[in-house]
């Protein structure tokens, strides 16, 4: 069984941002950047079991109060143990707080880990709503080196990978539920065989690349909660291009597509619905392609597994809650990847189902701790340990 520890909404192809993913404008949204570090592929770490006293749980009023004093801070240090990355620890937190009334709540966070195989990483940034939510700035930063996984035509090549970089990102209410962004980034990557030799020739054109990256983004956000939705709906559209400075001729796109369903099914459950779809053009990085588990969160299977030009993939999620503090999902989700549509929708079917349990972090937001269990068609699990509800 394969161990996945991933941060909440950032996705397993995106957890460095200046290089994949939505650009800078969301930043590092929820919480443990340093979970994000230990995934990258989506090949992480184990976790042995929920953290003791990781989290910093304030006794406040259950209502949300206002200002960067009234936040609340969520630490979680988390030992892990996996064949790709080794054993080790991750520590990663955020402060978590509502500048004023009219704005969703705002991320200051950070993270690191170390492992025994010498992976490493960290990271810090923020993600601040203020202007009685008309006005969103981002930034991360990051730095690390990683020895993991990567399939190629099926088989696992071991690799090892360093990233450095950076992304800043600003975003513009034009509506109540109507958002518009910009992210610029620049990043570092390096990719090497593990042990020596020569890589694929399939990987040879992201063997070492100084990135820029530009991203136009759209949300249409008309949840009740950014954290925990239980109506509404959020549908996102992210256009990106990305081009190598030190090589002109290296440039590339990407579209990236989501829509979020959320409604209330008796009085504690919601039924969650989402969908995805991901276009590049052939020229994008590995990383910066479209990855079934990666650009849609889709659990079920390994990040670096399913790597093509275009995907598609839709998933539904119960969401109950047993107690205030304890909560449970059942999940299903079905996707493919292709050159182009057509070929991602004649090409077999991924298919997964699962089970999770959810631990309430705090009592000011609803942040739930999050230990998920999938399994696909092949037979294969994978554990998924998250701060944040997967979409």
């Amino acid at each position: 069984m394969t161990t996945v520890i991933e941060m909440t909404q950032v996705m397993p192809d995106q957890k460095l941002g200046f290089l994949t993913g939505r650009g800078g404008r969301r930043g590092p949204n929820l919480v443990v950047l340093a979970t994000a570090l230990v995934c990258i592929g989506g090949q992480c770490a184990a976790q042995s079991g929920p953290f003791k006293n990781g989290a910093a749980v304030p006794e406040t009023e259950t209502t949300e109060a206002v200002g960067v004093r009234n936040g609340s801070f969520i630490v979680a240090p988390i030992p892990f143990s996996s064949p790709s990355l080794g054993a080790g620890l991750a520590l990663g937190g955020a402060y978590l707080f509502r500048a004023d009334e009219g704005s969703n709540s705002s991320t200051v966070g950070f993270g690191a880990f170390k492992s025994d195989n010498d992976s490493e990483g960290y990271a810090l940034g923020w993600d601040v709503n203020f202007g009685n939510g008309e006005w969103t700035t981002s930034f991360l930063l990051a730095d690390a080196n990683l020895n993991y996984d990567l399939y190629v035509a099926g088989f696992p090549i071991p690799v090892s990978q360093s990233l450095q970089g950076y992304t800043i990102g600003f975003a513009r209410s034009i509506s109540e539920q109507v958002e518009i962004g910009i992210g610029i980034g620049y990043g570092e990557s390096e990719v090497q065989l593990r042990g020596g030799g020569a890589l694929p020739p399939i990987l040879e054109a992201a063997t070492q690349l100084k990135l820029a990256r530009l991203t136009f983004d759209v949300e249409r956000d008309f949840r009740d909660d950014n954290f925990y939705p239980t109506t509404g709906s959020l549908s996102t559209g992210s256009l990106i291009y990305g081009r190598a400075v030190d090589n002109g001729e290296l440039h590339y796109g990407k579209l990236v597509l989501t829509s979020n369903y959320y409604w209330p099914v008796t009085e504690k459950g919601v039924l969650a619905v989402r969908g995805s779809v991901c276009a590049s053009t052939d020229e994008a990085p590995f990383f910066d392609s479209c990855a079934l588990g990666g650009v849609d969160a889709f659990r079920g299977y390994v990040a670096t597994e399913f790597i093509d030009n275009a995907l598609l993939s839709a998933q539904v999620e119960y969401r109950g809650r047993l107690t205030n503090r304890l909560g449970f999902v059942a999940f299903a989700g079905i996707g493919s990847v292709g050159d182009d549509f057509g070929d991602a929708l004649g090409n077999d079917l991924k298919v997964a189902v699962g089970i999770g349990a959810r631990i309430r972090l705090s009592k000011t937001f609803p942040v739930d701790y999050a230990i998920d269990l999938s399994y696909n068609e092949a037979q294969e699990s994978i554990l998924y340990v998250s701060v944040g509800q997967r979409f």
